[in-house]
């Protein structure tokens, strides 16, 4: 179900798997890091209000460049509303020759666990 969409983003909530799925639109070519961070921002939103269990991030046409702070941000700032949501796992669908390099998270006692995947059917059996 289609719960939001912009030029930047776009929201689905999946009620079988309680999966918020977020993609980014052809839009974000043109972001600042600041609508990054919004966009991540709100789509944790629709999150809790939706009250997921995990999420699928869609980056295979993802053509923003990170700042070398993202990591940092990342952990002291967005993961943590993953926590405070009761995530329980992530899953990346990204380009075939960037998913044996990324980084991934192991479950640990109130975090969630994070894979990376090349299509969406391996993702969302990951994820069910």
């Amino acid at each position: 179900m289609k719960i939001f969409k912009n030029s930047v983003y776009s929201v689905d909530f999946l009620q079988a798997t309680k999966t918020i799925r977020f993609n980014w639109e052809e839009g974000h070519k043109n972001m600042t890091y600041e609508d990054f961070q919004e966009a991540c921002s709100n789509f944790l939103g629709y999150g809790f209000e939706y009250q997921a269990r995990t999420i699928l991030i869609d980056v295979r046409d993802f053509q923003f460049q990170l700042p070398p702070d993202f990591p940092e941000w990342q952990e002291k700032e967005h993961y943590p509303r993953y926590y405070k949501l009761d995530i329980e796992k992530v899953a990346y669908i990204m380009p075939e020759q960037y998913v044996a390099n990324a980084k991934e998270i192991e479950k640990e006692a109130g975090r969630f666990e994070l894979r990376n995947f090349s299509a969406y059917e391996p993702a969302m059996n990951y994820l069910s």
